[in-house]
């Protein structure tokens, strides 16, 4: 579960970085938000809620089945 959260969360801060860089059409946050750096964090999201997700369907399906 936390694993899901976490890498939700962290896609959100993501998401909620490039609506900010637009909101405020700032070019540092602008810089920031294409740098590699942003783009290595959104994968590690990805990764850890799709990981989180199977964990809890794996979770599930265990308790379903027993």
């Amino acid at each position: 579960m936390y694993l899901f959260l976490t890498g939700a969360g962290l896609l959100a801060a993501i998401v909620g970085l490039f609506w900010l860089k637009d909101r405020l059409e700032s070019p540092s946050l602008a810089r920031i938000a294409y740098s590699g750096l942003v783009a290595r964090l959104a994968v590690l999201g990805a990764a850890l809620s799709a990981l989180g997700l199977l964990l809890l369907l794996a979770e599930f399906a265990g308790r379903w089945l027993a």
